[in-house]
């Protein structure tokens, strides 16, 4: 029997009492399954891990389906309620049932029988490991006691600082502080702690980044063993061929990336034949670097994910394996894992191989580069013309077979702060979607899709990217403003990818269309990883993963793994056991890691966004309603920075809310203001400390 199976079974025989590490290895050694002290451990942290079990206070471990209990990650709302994400699904925690939980907190959750109206809903009756050891924010002093006033609205309650113990820094009020907690908040008494370090006045020059990058506790450095381990790594081509990996360096290949782009995770090589194509997308081999439980592997899985913050990126990997050893510059060699695909005339997968590659990249193109050629011509030799022509077609014919089977294909707008050499906002660029990013985009679709059906096929562990059906309250939102905007699909009620496709098409040119693209994207649940067979809503797949960047995603980096193995027929063997074992917890790990990177990145341009707006008080723009409340309406500028139209500063009429159209209109004049309306505002007030904008109606 398997080690996990038989502790969990030892488990279950102690009826809900629990039992210590010492007491299970007892029974598995008087039952004949001797297993050592150290591994009985390992497989309680792995339990552990994956919401199996449950460790007590006094150290005993409980099997939780013996107590009605499940373990997620709870993430709080700033008035106080939370939702525990689990593997039965999200769980609503009312505010008096957080039990001094904090965000990012993992957590025992008893179910309750009667369901709340935002889902299911539980009670957390333990708090099983901390996220948070410290608290970025604002210092305030009142007398002999200091507070730190948490600068992230998901941190509930203030933290309080003895000043009469005269150890630490002494930090000025008003100055931004890390402080470490020293008691976690009860229902009794407030959180305590200390001050370690002073980050200056909010406004001072890169603080505000700083605050973004300890709110989110990402780690700006690798440590001393990791990057050793990365300095004693080489390049290993000529070794790699000599052992028989298949030497594609002949095949004329580009990287087509951002403008700003340091490390190149994908190249591709097309030919055309007889009117149909074969096309290579080559992936860098990350795994051949990083094996599973290397200094540099556990690192990369805390991390979890690369950071791209406005002023700079925390990568997940060492700069000399992320932008030197793996990254697939142009005119040297480069191990790839590539995959090879036959297309038809409709750009339908014929055939496909999987294999590790040797490549050398012939050019370095960027986004605009090749837009500008597609556009108007000037390619710099034949060669690239005739593969970026041809990969066009491709690509078209790709994008035209995905939205036949209802695959989403949103318009989005995406905001970049140029700042000077002090960190200071110059200007916004706002990128858009265009033929060359989509070519890019259509081929890792492509790739990400054979990968993962082949892992399907051969029934073997996998990493899947999944997408579920859209959430039916966020729906009817969608619905009401489809309505308002006299739009022929009105009834979005249980949707299929099909019907969102065709509102979109509709928007298409209109002036609302970025808007309606917003609501949209927030009626989608998110996309997560898992370690089981789903589908993908928004490309409508029926199996799909990450493979196509492993430089900057951890799961890719798995993918990588288990392909490999399953090539080689090792899936059995170690690591790749080990490691398979443990794809669910890794799974929601990642998912988890990548939404707090995604938060990180939106707060470090909002934050640009306010500073850059702070020199613009008292001018007048234009913009669209994106959101109406009862206190007031939130106003998106063409740049992209939003801001809040107070009901206190409209004075022009006494303002009411209907909650069913998403509308305020006064009781006087009967003047409305709805959703996805265009006005002028003025600017009237920032905070950067707070990334706040307000407005009035000009």
């Amino acid at each position: 029997m398997r080690p996990d199976k038989s502790v969990m079974k030892a488990l279950r025989s102690a009826a809900g009492k629990g039992m210590t590490a010492e007491e299970i290895a007892a029974v598995l050694e008087r039952e004949d399954q001797g297993t050592s002290d150290a591994r009985v451990e390992s497989v309680l942290q792995q339990l552990l891990r994956s919401g199996s079990i449950v460790e007590t206070r006094a150290g005993r471990y409980v099997s939780l389906r013996e107590r009605n209990l499940t373990v997620g990650r709870l993430s709080m709302n700033r008035k106080g309620f939370a939702f525990v994400s689990t593997p039965a699904g999200d769980i609503y925690v009312g505010r008096r049932n957080t039990g001094g939980a904090m965000h990012g907190d993992t957590v025992a959750v008893r179910l309750e029988q009667k369901r709340h109206r935002m889902g299911r809903s539980g009670e957390v009756v333990q708090v099983l490991e901390r996220a948070l050891s410290h608290v970025v924010g604002r210092f305030e002093r009142h007398g002999a006691l200091g507070i730190v006033v948490p600068s992230d609205s998901r941190v509930l309650g203030d933290l309080f600082v003895d000043l009469n113990t005269g150890a630490g820094p002494k930090p000025q009020p008003n100055d931004m502080v890390v402080a470490r907690i020293t008691r976690y908040a009860t229902p009794r008494d407030s959180m305590q702690g200390v001050i370690e370090e002073v980050l200056g006045p909010a406004d001072a020059p890169g603080v505000d980044i700083e605050i973004v990058i300890r709110e989110h506790g990402l780690h700006t450095e690798f440590p001393a063993e990791v990057e050793m381990e990365a300095d004693g790594l080489d390049q290993g081509v000529e070794a790699e061929l000599e052992a028989g990996r298949e030497d594609i360096r002949e095949l004329f290949t580009v990287t087509i990336d951002p403008a700003d782009a340091k490390d190149f995770d994908d190249a591709i090589s097309l030919d055309r034949v007889d009117g149909r194509w074969k096309l290579w997308v080559h992936i860098a081999d990350v795994s051949h670097y990083v094996p599973w439980g290397s200094a540099i592997d556990d690192e990369a899985v805390q991390r979890a994910t690369s950071v791209y913050l406005v002023d700079r990126v925390l990568p997940m990997l060492p700069e000399r394996l992320s932008n030197v050893i793996c990254s697939l510059n142009p005119d040297v060699e480069r191990l790839c894992f590539t995959v090879e695909m036959d297309l038809d005339r409709n750009a339908h997968v014929e055939s496909y191989r999987l294999y590790p590659s040797v490549i050398r990249s012939d050019r370095r193109f960027d986004y605009e580069q090749v837009q500008s050629w597609l556009d108007s011509g000037g390619f710099p030799d034949a060669e690239s013309e005739r593969l970026l022509t041809e990969f066009r077609k491709v690509a078209e014919a790709l994008s035209k077979q995905r939205v036949g089977r209802g695959g989403l294909d949103f318009d989005t707008v995406e905001a970049k702060v140029r700042l000077d050499e002090d960190g200071k906002p110059i200007e916004v660029v706002l990128r858009r979607r265009t033929v060359a990013t989509n070519m890019i985009e259509e081929a890792m679709i492509l790739a990400n899709e054979v990968v993962a059906r082949h892992m399907v096929t051969a029934k073997a562990p996998m990493v899947f990217r999944i997408h579920e059906d859209p959430d039916p309250d966020a729906l009817a939102q969608v619905a009401v403003i489809l309505k308002e905007f006299d739009y022929p699909i009105k009834d979005v009620h249980g949707a299929s990818p099909q019907t969102f496709q065709r509102i979109i098409a509709f928007a298409k040119g209109r002036p609302e269309e970025l808007l309606i693209n917003s609501l949209m994207l927030r009626a989608l649940e998110r996309a997560r990883y898992v370690d089981y067979l789903g589908p993908h809503f928004g490309l409508a797949s029926e199996a799909y993963t990450h493979f196509t960047s492993p430089i900057r995603r951890y799961p890719d980096l798995i993918v990588h793994r288990l392909l490999k193995a399953q090539l080689r027929g090792a899936l059995e063997k170690e690591p790749t056991a080990s490691m398979a074992g443990e794809l669910e917890w890794l799974t929601e790990h990642c998912s988890i890691m990548e939404r707090e990177a995604e938060s990180a990145e939106d707060q470090s341009t909002k934050v640009k966004l306010v500073q850059l707006m702070a020199d613009h008080i008292g001018e007048v723009f234009e913009g669209i309603i994106t959101g109406v409340a009862s206190f007031g309406m939130f106003v998106q500028l063409d740049n992209t920075a939003e801001g809040l139209v107070h009901v206190q500063v409209m004075k022009d009429d006494y303002y009411q809310y209907d909650a069913e159209r998403f509308m305020l209109w006064g009781e006087n004049k009967g003047t409305t203001f709805r959703l996805g309306q265009r006005l002028k505002v003025r600017l009237i007030d920032v905070s950067i400390s707070d990334r706040r904008i307000d407005f009035e109606v000009a």
